[in-house]
């Protein structure tokens, strides 16, 4: 059976973790309970030789033979600027794996075991330190936190990997008829859908009503947003209902309440009378998660000589109803982890913004305008987040610009702009590697640029800038125009509106900027306002810091 490409299952969860950290530039280590040593960092050139070198790999094996006695694993500063992350895998009670990460904070190059490290390995020192540099993004206080997130992380990948397993097993048993067995596949088809389980419900219920005798079939979930998540209050039928919409989602949910995880209820009588079936029998089969029942499949009015409901209805209906609980735990899963890794981005763009308090929550304002600019044009919703994404992360560059520079009081001198221009492409390089963001690089790499061509960093104009640029382009320079800069005072918003109708066609792309016109402001203002509260009490930063 197919594995859910969304969350990279095709690798076991502790490749998926190792090259996670990798895109995050921790290099890892992977031994097994006994010591002896599985896996090592995979990264190359210069950082590579160093993380391997005999002083770094023999300080790594002794930290985690140090832990093989632990029953509480701690981040540890193995010298100044170089902390282990240990992340377990345990099956029961017992430990079978210990990963260890590598994360470094600016501090590392003032430390005399950075020298000895490369010495060790007879490595340039020069060399190793702007290799490493763009690695040395770590702050000592957010250490903590990130191994709880590498922790949480490797917990979620093994859950899903555990959830692909399930699935797989569950499709070898299904074979007890061909159009069990169809049936199976074409749902297992939608099982990649992750950010949309309404969807998979919805196809569920469709599935079902095209293989099996009722006259249609629905699903109900309880309100409880807590364990049916997304899923909570939804209803989805298909077919013709024997009663209104509303007679079926009162009647639905009170047999809910009444049913228990694995145990089907054939209904006829009364109870089926609530579903306006008078002489047939009405099946309802539990969705369940971690022993709750958040919701049930239901068929109605079955269509043929014999009205009673049958052993291979009844397992196909309970068939769907297992693939839909693992679809709705692991969305709930992809949901958990899309906030984490988002929740990561936005500390570490936060903490590019709190360099200067001129720009605190400018990355997040400029993401959110830019979400709003691109449903505007027409976008899909799943269009519409990536360019909130890569609003987020279009000044990541500045990471790689002098502090100098970036809070300089007044305009900035020729040379000084030339390394601010610079940013873009800094960016790009920064994020070229992370496949999860792979789609958005066309945002950083050219939101400086214009529509007449006079623009940076490769001076592309009209249509040949990709339409993900010439949106964050406008909501950055939306955003800076509003925003008190060191230089200048902020414009008020009249003044603002004005100069972006004046420059489209020229900054600007004009239908873009006709959009943009449009748009309601008011959410963007609730924003300036908690920012500018911010600033005040200092631009708050959580998580991963640059």
């Amino acid at each position: 059976m197919t594995t859910l490409p969304a969350h990279n299952q095709t690798l076991p969860a502790q490749l998926a973790l190792r090259d996670r950290c990798h895109a995050l530039g921790m290099p890892v280590w992977r031994f097994a309970a006994n010591g002896k040593v599985l896996a090592g960092p995979i990264e190359s050139g210069p950082f590579g030789d160093w993380v391997r070198s005999p002083m770094i790999t023999r300080m790594v094996a002794d930290a985690a033979a140090q832990w093989g006695d632990c029953e509480e694993l701690e981040q540890r500063e193995i010298f100044p600027g170089c902390w282990l992350v240990p992340v377990e895998e345990r099956r029961r009670r017992r430990r079978l794996s210990l990963t260890i990460g590598l994360a470094l904070t600016p501090e590392v190059f003032q430390a005399e075991q950075f020298l000895a490290a490369c010495s060790s390995a007879s490595l340039d020192a020069e060399m190793v330190r702007r290799a490493i540099s763009p690695h040395a993004k770590y702050e000592e206080h957010c250490i903590a936190g990130l191994s709880s997130v590498l922790r949480w992380m490797n917990e979620d990948l093994s859950m899903i990997s555990s959830h692909a397993l399930n699935i797989e097993t569950l499709s070898r048993q299904l074979a007890e008829s061909y159009e069990e067995m169809s049936l199976l596949y074409r749902l297992r088809e939608f099982m990649s859908e992750l950010a949309q389980p309404q969807r998979f419900v919805r196809q569920a219920c469709f599935e079902l009503h095209a293989v099996l005798p009722f006259r249609w079939i629905g699903a109900r979930f309880v309100d409880d947003k807590r364990h049916a998540r997304v899923l909570a209050g939804r209803s989805f039928t298909s077919g013709e209902l024997t009663c209104s919409t509303e007679m079926f989602e009162r009647a639905a949910l009170k047999i809910i309440s009444s049913l228990h995880p694995g145990r089907s209820l054939v209904m006829s009588g009364e109870d089926a009378a609530a579903f306006g079936v008078e002489h047939a029998q009405v099946l309802a089969h539990p969705i369940s998660l971690s022993g709750t029942v958040i919701g049930a499949i239901f068929a109605g009015e079955k269509d043929s000589e014999d009205y009673e409901v049958t052993n291979i209805e009844l397992k196909m209906v309970e068939a769907a109803t297992g693939y839909v609980a693992i679809l709705a735990e692991n969305a709930g899963l992809y949901e958990d982890e899309r906030s984490m890794f988002l929740g990561l981005l936005r500390a570490l763009t936060a903490s590019i913004d709190a360099k200067d308090p001129y720009t605190c929550g400018h990355s997040e304002r400029v993401a959110e305008l830019s979400a709003d600019l691109a449903r505007a044009a027409g976008m899909s919703e799943a269009q519409v987040e990536r360019v909130r994404i890569a609003g987020l992360v279009h000044d990541i560059g500045k990471i790689g610009v002098p502090e100098a520079v970036l809070r300089k009081p007044g305009r900035l001198t020729d040379e000084e702009f030339g390394m601010m221009k610079q940013h873009p492409e800094i960016g790009y390089r920064i994020l070229r590697d992370i496949p999860q963001l792979e789609d958005v690089l066309p945002g950083v790499l050219h939101h400086h640029e214009r529509f007449d061509g006079k623009g940076y960093p490769h001076a592309l104009s009209g249509d040949r800038t990709p339409l993900m640029a010439r949106i964050i382009a406008l909501a950055d320079s939306f955003d800076a125009m509003s925003s008190n800069r060191t230089y200048r005072s902020a414009l008020n918003r009249q003044s603002v509106l004005a100069e972006i109708e004046k420059c489209a066609g020229t900054q600007f792309d004009p239908q873009l900027a006709h959009l943009f016109l449009g748009l309601d402001l008011s959410e963007y203002d609730e924003m300036v306002a908690r920012h500018q509260s911010q600033t005040e009490s200092g631009c708050g930063i959580t998580g991963v810091a640059a």
